[in-house]
């Protein structure tokens, strides 16, 4: 019975603590629910909450649970925190969707303007044409640069889903200068983001799909290049072209054969512009000289379809005189464009490869122009875009006497070398020769391949520029810089006794120094040293500067303008050389040692200079000691009628060396060509003008030294400067010194 009782009992405990905890449970539930659900459906946009409720049908056995109240005598429930609601994704920036585009736009990143289409733009072009479409306009209107300025724009609110964004887009183009348009950029909104609604007025304004970009160049004469009396040495003028238009050619074996004899081509080349031509286009094959005009008539007047066509183009009437001067033009390739063509050049325009044509290519070639329009498509002009007129080039004219550098190329002949001559009053170049020479005319008409082999693989190199590019040691014609330099900083006088051996010995050493004559030629002075050209009192003069300061004889040949161009406008330069214990460190990485000052006295070692840079020397000593630039452009008459510029020598500074110093040396060089020690009196004996020179002789790596004459006269008044450079001409006394002699007679008269 007891244990019926506590078998009761307990269960009775069991089913009381069962209900606490049910309820309790329940109790719990009905909080949670209370707490927890309005949080939820508030987390979820509202018609999406409709559309979930409505898709759950209600059923008859629907059971509604109402939740429990917590009352006092309920087990306490903790308290929970409520659930924060997720916030709305933020509408992207419409004004940074419209500077994605623009930027695109600036860098030419096409295909990621095309990324930032909408979709109606999409469907309206596909994206190779889009990007092909940009391409083609950008540059065929020479476009070079790209800037779009937005306006500020107001972000639109969330309702908005197209708006208009106005911006103003700068042109800079090679051949139309720079041009802006006022643009209005729609974007509109899709899936999520800005996007602009595209159309070919966003290219130019007024563009449809249905209408075109054209542009027309207009391009300019090219300027003439003149001697100083208005003599053209280059200019635009009348050439002739031979070709042939295929359907025209009734037999193309005999036009074939009658073509490569005329143009000296292999006749398979000719074949090969037959079969690769268009039938009814005209095949230019080669231009020629105006005069030749009815030699091609003649010959090919049996020849149908052949046809000689005139036309103007480049044309030098003086052929090869003056050629390293006035220079050559020849058609753009296309590895030019790279740099040409942001200047509005295409392949095959002509530029400048030499001389005045290469360095005043700007001033000569003009200003190319053009005009863009928007066209339909009939061709009519709906609307011009931009457009600049071409400005011819404009007209050159140097300071070289034409009649003058007809004479000096026929006293230099066949010989291979220089002759400058410089009118010291106001330094404009009078002639300058380079030989051997080309004749420029070839690079219009074309040059066989045998032509060209010849020019190409003559060891006398033809197109070198010596007179201005080529650097050369200067043998003795240096002297009269080491003389100044004895006179101002070595304490010698013009009567210092010096001994005139054959051999000098370079003290503290075993190097032995020879003079050009074989024999001693005795004691003499300092100016009796120049003179005669006695290398050892040269020797002993650069040693003694040396002594003093190493750099001393290398600043006054710097301060005579060695070792640097000598700024002539109009050419490019060789800087040459002075060599000197810095130069010597840095360049060779060794010192310095008295020999190498020994040989710089004398014109010899590392020292090298232009014909133009001695020139320029003998020029300062003429006009007094005043350094001044050479004068090769006397003016430049531009082509938009705008007044002509004159120039004049720019005066850089007075070398270091006073009157009376200047005096002494002038009136040694006035003996090298009168005395009969003198090593220039070979050559000026008898002549009535006076004249101050120097005579040279400088070993070179050849068998042969290099042959220097550089002079001036009339002697007490100079109105002209000569210098003559024979590479391997040998003794500058016997074979320089003559040619030079010729030059002044052709000037100033026997």
């Amino acid at each position: 019975m007891r244990r019926r009782r506590s078998g009761a009992l307990a269960g009775w405990l069991v089913a009381t603590i069962l209900a606490a905890v049910v309820g309790a449970a329940l109790l719990f539930l009905g909080l949670r629910l209370d707490m927890v659900a309005p949080n939820v459906l508030d987390s979820v946009p509202a018609q999406t909450a409709i559309d979930l409720a409505s898709s759950v049908a209600p059923t008859e056995a629907t059971t509604t649970v109402t939740p429990l109240r917590p009352t006092a005598s309920a087990v306490p429930i903790p308290e929970v925190p409520p659930v924060s609601p997720t916030p709305a994704r933020p509408r992207p920036s419409a004004a940074e969707a419209v500077g994605r585009y623009l930027r695109a736009w600036e860098q030419q990143r096409y295909p990621a303007m095309y990324e930032l289409l909408s979709a109606g733009a999409r469907q309206r072009i596909t994206e190779s044409r889009f990007v092909a479409r940009y391409q083609n306009i950008t540059l065929g209107a020479t476009i070079t640069d790209v800037r779009a300025t937005p306006a500020t724009l107001v972000e639109p609110d969330a309702t908005t889903q197209r708006v208009e964004a106005r911006f103003t887009v700068r042109f800079q183009a090679a051949r139309l200068g720079e041009f802006s348009e006022e643009r209005s950029l729609p974007v509109v909104f899709e899936d999520g983001a800005w996007r602009v609604d595209w159309t070919p007025a966003l290219i130019f304004q007024e563009l449809t799909p249905d209408r075109q970009v054209r542009f027309i160049p207009d391009d300019p004469v090219r300027g003439a290049i003149l001697d100083r009396n208005g003599v053209a040495l280059a200019a635009q003028g009348k050439i002739v072209t031979l070709g042939f238009v295929p359907s025209r050619v009734k037999n193309r074996d005999l036009a074939i054969q009658e073509l490569a004899k005329a143009l000296a081509m292999d006749p398979r080349v000719v074949q090969r512009k037959f079969e690769t031509a268009q039938p009814d286009w005209w095949v230019p094959l080669r231009d020629f000289p105006l005069e030749r005009r009815d030699e091609f008539v003649k010959r090919f007047a049996s020849v149908e379809g052949v046809q000689v066509e005139e036309k103007d183009g480049r044309v030098y009437p003086q052929g090869a005189v003056a050629a390293h001067v006035v220079g050559f033009v020849s058609p753009v390739i296309a590895d030019d464009l790279k740099t040409l063509s942001p200047k509005g050049y295409e392949e095959g325009d002509l530029v400048g490869r030499a001389g005045v044509e290469r360095s005043m290519e700007e001033t000569l070639a003009g200003v190319r122009g053009g005009r863009l329009e928007i066209v339909s498509g009939g061709g009519e002009i709906a609307r011009v875009v931009a457009e600049r007129p071409a400005k011819n080039g404009g007209t050159v004219k140097l300071t070289l006497d034409l009649d003058v550098q007809k004479k000096v190329e026929t006293i230099l002949g066949d010989r291979v070398g220089s002759l400058v001559l410089i009118d010291p009053r106001d330094n404009g170049i009078l002639a300058m020769v380079s030989r051997p020479s080309y004749d420029p005319n070839g690079f219009i008409f074309g040059l066989s391949d045998e032509e060209w082999k010849k020019l190409a693989d003559d060891p006398r190199r033809p197109f070198q520029p010596r007179a201005n590019l080529s650097a050369y040691a200067t043998g003795s014609v240096f002297k009269v810089i080491t003389m100044a330099a004895g006179l101002e900083k070595g304490g010698f006088q013009p009567n210092t006794s010096f001994d005139c051996t054959s051999t000098w010995t370079v003290p503290g050493s075993n190097i032995v120094m020879k003079d050009w004559a074989a024999n001693p030629q005795g004691r003499m002075d300092y100016v009796t040293g120049l003179v005669t050209s006695c290398n050892p009192v040269w020797y002993q003069v650069g040693y003694e500067l040396n002594k003093r300061n190493p750099s001393l004889l290398p600043d006054f040949a710097r301060q005579f303008g060695l070792g640097e161009p000598t700024g002539v406008r109009g050419l490019s330069e060789a800087a040459g050389t002075v060599p000197s214990p810095e130069w010597k460190k840095k360049e060779l990485r060794q010192e310095w040692f008295p020999g190498d000052a020994v040989n710089l006295a004398v014109g010899q070692g590392y020292l090298q200079a232009t014909p133009l840079q001695v020139a320029n020397v003998y020029g300062t000593l003429a006009n007094g000691g005043v350094r001044r630039t050479p004068l090769l452009i006397r003016s430049i008459t531009p082509g938009d009628g705008r007044p002509t510029e004159q120039f004049q020598a720019e005066q850089r500074w007075r070398v270091p060396v006073s009157g009376e110093n200047l005096a002494v040396i002038r009136e040694a060089m006035k003996r090298v060509a009168s005395s009969p020690r003198g090593t220039g009196n070979y050559a000026f004996a008898g002549y009535r003008i006076p004249i101050a020179a120097k005579t040279g002789s400088a070993e070179n790596e050849g068998p042969d030294a290099h042959a220097w004459f550089a002079g001036y006269g009339p002697a007490d008044q100079p109105t002209l400067v000569v210098v003559v450079m024979l590479e391997g001409g040998k003794l500058g006394g016997q074979f320089a010194a003559p040619l030079g002699r010729q030059a002044f007679v052709a000037v100033l008269g026997a």
